[in-house]
């Protein structure tokens, strides 16, 4: 026997007689046979809903809503500085992946898609905005609109003591175009004054790409990272086989 095929009978025996204690696969996840985009695109579609409910087993919470358990701050033009305090992400239940690749070679998995967000929280707002410096706080909605989301995933497959294959996420990046449509809207913006406020906001929202970019940039780095470590405690739970059933050379394996 080759060297590859006694460590591919070992692999088998040691997957065999630990796939007993696997943790069983939720049935909305569908493995592709194939490295075809069609297969890659409509698996994502169908996992995404299940998967924002949350996964126990997997240690994964419901993800939709997902609350912020850090502030968010950005700097807006005019050195303007707004921290967001509690603030809870709503929509990503709302993801549409339009496509989904995968590009073996390069162990890199495309994510093409558009999502709708609503984020809520208080605010706080420090600096000068037109004609007036501003100290304020309030409560905060932004609505974002297709919003639209090019993720780059680079993983590997890692072959643990047990013989078990599980992905590793090596590296992730994303580019977005914040949307086609912003709305802001703060209260307590400009104290005492609603009318001004409504005005203030009426400018703030004219020029809503601007103004998602500002916006969305901080939110969505916090929204991607996280998604990215719930990822990763899934790849954890489940393994390679469990989820691919697209066959790997030995090449692809990494000892742990």
């Amino acid at each position: 026997m080759s060297n590859y095929g006694h460590y591919a009978v070992v692999v088998l025996s040691v997957c065999i007689y630990g796939s007993l204690q696997l943790v069983p696969l939720p049935d909305y996840i569908h493995p592709c046979s194939e490295l075809s985009d069609e297969c890659f695109t409509k698996a994502t579609l169908d996992a995404i809903p299940g998967i924002v409910q949350g996964i126990p087993e997997a240690g994964i919470p419901p993800l939709d809503p997902l609350l912020m358990d850090k502030n968010i701050s950005m700097t807006l033009p005019g050195n303007l500085r707004m921290t967001f305090h509690n603030a809870k992400l709503v929509g990503l239940s709302s993801c549409i992946p339009d496509k989904v690749s995968s590009r073996r070679k390069k162990r890199t998995f495309v994510f093409d898609m558009h999502c709708n967000f609503t984020v809520t929280g208080e605010y706080s707002l420090r600096g000068r905005l037109l004609l007036f410096n501003l100290d304020t706080e309030g409560q905060a909605n932004i609505k974002i609109y297709n919003q639209r989301i090019r993720l780059d995933v680079v993983e590997r497959v890692v072959l643990n003591d047990k013989g078990e294959g599980h992905y590793k996420i090596n590296s992730y990046k994303y580019k977005a175009d914040y949307g086609t449509d912003l709305k802001l809207n703060l209260t307590n913006l400009i104290r005492g004054n609603p009318q001004i406020s409504a005005n203030v906001l009426q400018v703030l929202n004219a020029d809503s790409q601007a103004l998602a970019k500002d916006f969305g940039g901080p939110i969505l780095d916090y929204a991607i990272d996280y998604a990215m470590n719930v990822t990763q405690k899934f790849f954890d739970t489940y393994t390679y086989d469990q989820i691919s059933h697209v066959p790997l050379t030995e090449d692809f394996f990494e000892k742990e």
